[in-house]
């Protein structure tokens, strides 16, 4: 019992040189079996107890390192990440020249977060046993993790040299060349892992992220097609990103507060409002704009990101006052609105702005080629499509 108590208590307990080394050796393996059932059972701190004593009675036997992953596995089934942790770094002191804990202990931390230790952990598998794919593989993307692109590109370069064939490293590639956004680059690789692999739908995914970033939306719309046969979820999450990285648009516009935006040239200002029919007078009116996606509130808010001004027939229609001489009697809009309001529920924007009357009280105007422009952001940062950043009445065209 006392024997007992010392594996137990203590994970890597070394006995005297006299006992049997054979004996221990099966005692562990029993040990180990007894583990797994009990994990099988759903014992978890039985079988944390038969894990510990099989790496205790043999800790450098073929089984060790089994029974340390497997009690690396409950332990953070456990949510005890630290004493998985710990688990391997009791292995390294025991069996400082075993890789595969090195490379174990690497994962441990890369699943925690902790990128530089994981770093460091793959680079000691590698030192240990350099002709291991996994551990080449592991510390590339461990590189790849900590922004070390150069690095990354070369290890899994090595894989390749070992296999042409390996879709992974083809895959982990691709996914290294966007990051350094050599996108061409990107492309080539991960279309080469889909050569060796139609059915590596993560490749796919990677595809369609570097196309986004390369502002190719027709093709990365073509990876949501083929994602949509064999992962769903993957081709709605590579939806939403393709949602997330479009340039947002104007995409409709009314007026409001009986706004005529249809008048056109040499419309008398007062047949606006009765209010315009006084000398001097001025008048707010309002339009409703219609965005194509989440915008950001205070960057639609922001009165100077928009700006009223005279169709110049450029861009989307005839120019004011159908490209005629200005009459003297024309009025001037103010450029900018008096105020906007952000409805984020509907995506609107209602925009507020000043017409005013001319001294004598016989201004005219040209509404219907009035232009509203803005110049702001979407919620994810992204400035507007230039194609589509400006209305106007007449054409209603964005």
């Amino acid at each position: 019992m006392a024997i007992n108590n010392i594996y137990t208590n203590n994970l890597f307990t070394i006995l005297a040189n006299q006992y049997d080394k054979s004996q221990f050796e099966g005692l562990a393996d029993k040990a180990l079996a007894r583990g797994i059932d009990a994990a099988m059972q759903d014992d978890l701190d039985g079988a944390v107890r038969e894990f510990r004593r099989a790496i205790g009675l043999a800790p450098r036997s073929a089984n060790a390192p089994k029974a340390v992953q497997f009690l690396a596995d409950i332990y953070q089934k456990q949510g005890k990440t630290d004493e998985a942790i710990s688990a391997y770094k009791q292995a390294i002191q025991v069996d400082p020249i075993n890789d595969s804990y090195y490379l174990n202990l690497g994962n441990l931390y890369f699943e925690a977060g902790r990128k530089e230790d994981a770093e460091a952990a793959y680079t000691q598998a590698v030192r240990l046993n350099p002709t291991s794919k996994t551990n080449i593989y592991s510390l590339g993307q461990g590189y790849l993790s900590t922004g070390q692109y150069k690095e990354a590109e070369t290890q899994f370069k090595r894989v390749l040299s070992m296999n042409s064939n390996d879709a992974s490293a083809y895959f982990a590639l691709g996914q290294t060349y966007r990051k350094m956004g050599s996108y061409e680059d990107s492309i080539r690789a991960l279309d080469q892992a889909l050569e060796i692999d139609k059915n590596f739908t993560t490749a796919y995914y990677e595809l369609g992220l570097t196309y986004i970033d390369a502002k190719n939306m027709d093709m990365a719309k073509e990876q949501v097609a083929e994602l949509s046969k064999q992962d769903t979820d993957l081709s709605t999450e590579l939806q939403n990103q393709i949602d997330i990285a479009t340039q947002p648009r104007i995409v409709s516009g009314f007026s409001l507060s009986g706004f005529n935006m249809f008048a056109g040239p040499g419309t008398k200002v007062s047949s606006l409002d009765p209010a315009l029919a006084t000398p001097g007078a001025i008048k707010s009116f309002s339009m409703n704009f219609i965005f194509s996606k989440e915008m950001d509130p205070q960057s639609v808010q922001d009165i100077t990101k928009w700006d009223i001004s005279r169709a110049k027939g450029a861009k989307f229609t005839l120019p004011y006052n159908l490209g005629l001489p200005i009459p003297s009697t024309e009025v001037d809009i103010p450029s900018l609105p008096l105020n906007i309001i952000y409805n984020s529920d509907t995506q609107t924007a209602d925009v507020t702005f000043l017409i005013p009357q001319n001294a004598a009280g016989d201004g005219t105007i040209d509404t219907s080629h009035l232009v509203f422009r803005f110049s702001g952001k979407d919620a994810y940062g992204n400035a507007m499509d230039t194609s589509g950043d400006e209305f106007n009445g007449i054409s209603l065209i964005v």
